[in-house]
Parts: structure tokens; C-alpha cells; sequence
């Protein structure tokens, strides 16, 4: 009995884990940040298979070569857009709606060298086809900015 329930709970644990997606939809971009030796990095990702519901994050760094690099001012929005005839869009969080099928999220930290957003994105509409997560970012230090754009398409 023990060794059964074992077998079974091996095949489970294999079938949870074939059902989590193995990719996802992702683009990245940089710019320099002047006079400064570090950069603005922005990171845009959404899950590539889904039923009904979407994860989606996106980022917005300071880095100087590899390491962390704190800023005045540091600004990441998100924009998710469904694509499709007469897509709709809900988002968690809401987010600001730009049009139907558009939502916006804000967020913005002082003195830090990170802004990360994530959430989950629910498409509808008879012909919704595939979601758009956009990330731009921008960063603030000592009299410079720089900003920078990614946006991962299914």
C-alpha cells in the first residue's frame, strides 16, 4: 500500500509539473546613464501558453556593470495590451485603462535602484489572440536621466 501510494505520488508530482509552462515571452533593452558608468535596464515578460489567465512582470533596474547602482529616482510602466478583434483587457492590479484593451501600471521609488511590476492579465473578447507587455523604464541621478523601452509580443 505504501509503495503504491508512493508511484502515485511520484506521477503527480510529474504531471504538476509538465502542466507549468517551460518559456515565456521576454525582451530586454538598456541605455547609459550619462556621465555616471552605469545604465538603465528594463525587462518585459509574459507567460507563452495560456488557457484563460496570463502572469506578466516587468522591470526597471540601475546597474553599474553587474552591481546594483541606487538612484534618486527610478520609474518602471507597465503597459499590457490584448491583441485581437474587440479584445478586452482586466488586469490585477488594475492599473490605469488607457482603452479596452489597454491597462497601465505605474511605479516609481526614490533612492533605490529598483522598480519591479507583476500581476496577472485576463484577455477576452471573441478573437483575442495573444497579450503585449511593454516595460519603460527611467532613472534619475545628479542633474542626468536615462530611459529605455522592451516589449515582449506573443
Amino acid at each position: 500500500m505504501m509503495r503504491t501510494l508512493q508511484v502515485v505520488g511520484v506521477a503527480g508530482m510529474l504531471v504538476a509539473a509538465a502542466a507549468v509552462p517551460g518559456s515565456a515571452v521576454s525582451d530586454s533593452a538598456s541605455a547609459a546613464l550619462p556621465s555616471t558608468g552605469a545604465r538603465v535596464e528594463v525587462n518585459a515578460w509574459h507567460c507563452n501558453v495560456y488557457a484563460d489567465k496570463c502572469s506578466f512582470k516587468t522591470s526597471t533596474k540601475a546597474l553599474k556593470g553587474s552591481a546594483r547602482y541606487t538612484v534618486s529616482k527610478i520609474t518602471n510602466v507597465a503597459t499590457v495590451k490584448a491583441n485581437g478583434v474587440q479584445a478586452t483587457l482586466s488586469l490585477s492590479p488594475s492599473g490605469t485603462p488607457v482603452s479596452e484593451n489597454t491597462r497601465q501600471v505605474t511605479w516609481t521609488n526614490q533612492n533605490s535602484w529598483i522598480a519591479d511590476i507583476s500581476g496577472i492579465a485576463d484577455p477576452g473578447g471573441s478573437l483575442n489572440t495573444s497579450i503585449t507587455t511593454c516595460s519603460d523604464g527611467s532613472v534619475f541621478k545628479s542633474g542626468v536621466k536615462a530611459f529605455a523601452s522592451a516589449c515582449a509580443n506573443d
